[in-house]
């Protein structure tokens, strides 16, 4: 009772995030791969088609600096390029290293990409400076281009697929505070996203915090993938929630910490950064989505649009602007933008890669129209 009386009374004292009067923002992911300007253009143009002219996509450092100190720009001209010329603005995903960067085990067959070495942790931050510097506002690259305002450092760093072998809060807590510090002298004209985390894993933001207090200085938006499958409980619905664990629900945590898939626990990443000092940070949804198949957790295509549609809904009633709910709850989640996961379907070995809004022969599903009717 003492301690909820405490945080009642350091909560009241505190400044409430801001209230913003702007609307919630939509956004599309996208591979980037092959790179072609005949696939890029047809795929902004689809973008496009939907409302959107935010595209999240991968920004593969392997393509440019493939030697050491050496940047070869041309693949990533031709995105820009591409981008510019159907009014898109991208917000890259700054990962993928090269061969040379990457910790040296072999990579695990249940593994995407692994982690960089700490030792190259300056090299990827000049990386990510010298994109800023050609490509955001004010950049100097040769040619017509829309200027990048955000920079998403990496992807999912709190689930091995992504920091292989095994996460490593530690380390992605010294890799944001050497990006603080390199790109400190263009901080005014961009935006550092902090990488999107696999659902809201409030022990790997505890974890980061811990590391460093300071964490929340190294960024200026919060980033999460609110995905609400579960292996055991299947899809679960987007208004779902476990029950509260007391510990955590005298802090004002929503439900249990220990199992981040539910998307109202989205909140509990924004009370968490309030309670460290780092109030009002925007928080982008840089993924989200359903798959259609007969996985247990894939979806019919009439309920991948429902849901889409519920999903969206829950987002603008409970995660943006309106307090989540009384007392230590009492802020809202501050939920800016929501990049919708994906644009199209994509290859993948174990059938889950039809999240697209679009079918891989190119034809709409109904959940491109019930996603158009939000961007309007």
């Amino acid at each position: 009772m003492l301690m909820r009386t405490l945080l009642l009374l350091c909560l009241s004292l505190m400044p409430l995030p801001p209230a913003h009067a702007e609307p919630l923002h939509f956004g599309v992911n996208a591979m980037w791969i092959p790179g072609d300007a005949a696939t890029l253009t047809e795929r902004f143009r689809k973008a496009r088609s939907l409302g959107v002219t935010h595209v999240r996509m991968d920004w593969e450092w392997r393509q440019v600096e493939a030697t050491p100190g050496t940047y070869q720009w041309s693949r990533l001209d031709d995105l820009v390029r591409a981008a510019h010329a159907e009014g898109i603005e991208l917000l890259p995903i700054v990962h993928y290293a090269p061969d040379w960067a990457v910790r040296p085990e072999t990579k695990p067959a249940d593994v995407y990409e692994m982690a960089l070495r700490e030792d190259t942790f300056s090299e990827y931050a000049r990386f990510l400076l010298a994109s800023i510097e050609r490509y955001g506002p004010g950049g100097s690259a040769p040619f017509a281009f829309t200027p990048i305002r955000g920079w998403q450092v990496w992807n999912e760093p709190n689930i091995k697929q992504f920091w292989g072998p095994a996460p490593d809060p530690g380390s992605y807590s010294r890799l944001m505070q050497r990006v603080h510090q390199v790109t400190a002298g263009v901080r005014a004209r961009v935006q550092i996203v902090h990488a999107g985390l696999a659902k809201a894993d409030l022990l790997f933001m505890w974890q980061l915090w811990d590391i460093n207090p300071a964490h929340g200085e190294t960024f200026d938006v919060m980033a999460v993938h609110p995905y609400v499958f579960d292996w055991r409980d299947g899809v679960r619905q987007p208004e779902a929630m476990d029950r509260d664990v007391a510990e955590y629900a005298a802090l004002g945590f929503v439900g249990s910490v220990a199992d981040p898939g539910y998307l109202g626990k989205v909140f509990n990443l924004q009370l968490f950064m309030t309670l460290r000092g780092a109030v009002g940070k925007p928080v982008w949804i840089t993924e989200m989505g359903y798959f259609v198949g007969t996985h247990r957790l894939g979806v019919s295509e009439q309920e991948q649009s429902a849901r889409l549609a519920k999903t969206v809904d829950f987002i603008k009633q409970k995660l943006t602007d309106t307090p989540y709910g009384d007392g230590l709850r009492a802020y809202p989640t501050n939920v800016r933008r929501v990049y919708w996961f994906a644009l199209e379907d994509y290859p993948s070995s174990d059938g889950m890669g039809n999240f697209g809004l679009f079918r891989a022969d190119g034809s709409a599903r109904p959940s491109a129209d019930a996603f158009r009717a939000y961007t309007r």
